[in-house]
């Protein structure tokens, strides 16, 4: 076999996993020079190529359906909420752009250099320089945040104010 990486490549194989592996074998004998390794290397490829796979474990279906199930099956059959999921995407794409053009907007030089805001946006200037994509996830998460603030508000209202604790008296001696 003169190149067999191109030979692994001209096969047409189903399992994913099987392929990297053949096509790993491949590229290590690939590399070593003619010689009794190689031809080892050439022959256990060949061995692993012909040998029949495992097969794939066949995950079985409960003949009941789950309330879950119920519901993605249903979400999944009104085509309005499949162009939702389709254009998520761009609107997500969207709304970080603005808020990367909030992050790149002159901060006010009044406000002095420890100003929290200045700090802010000076660190997060910084970070969109050194990763555009971490900056991404970072205002992601806390867009969720900020959408979650108002629900912890909530739930403290609904908290009974706890008594006031009593002090004990002082002991005359």
């Amino acid at each position: 076999m003169v190149d067999p990486v191109a030979w692994v490549q001209a096969r047409a194989e189903v399992d994913p996993v099987r392929r990297r592996v053949l096509e790993a074998l491949a590229r290590r004998a690939s590399a070593q020079a003619p010689g009794p390794l190689r031809e080892r290397l050439v022959a256990k490829l060949l061995q692993r190529a012909e040998a029949n796979p495992a097969p794939l474990p066949v995950r079985r279906v409960a003949n009941t359906t789950s309330p879950l199930t119920a519901l993605l099956a249903e979400l999944q059959a009104h085509p309005e909420l499949r162009n939702v999921q389709v254009h998520r995407r761009t609107w997500t794409a969207l709304r970080l752009t603005r808020r990367l053009a909030e992050v790149s907007a002159p901060v006010p030089e009044h406000l002095g250099p420890l100003n929290s805001q200045v700090l802010v946006a000076r660190a997060l200037q910084q970070v969109q320089g050194l990763s555009p994509d971490y900056l991404q996830h970072l205002l992601t998460q806390m867009e969720a945040l900020a959408a979650l603030a108002p629900l912890q508000v909530a739930a403290d209202a609904e908290k009974p104010a706890r008594p006031a604790a009593k002090k004990p008296a002082a002991r005359k001696r």
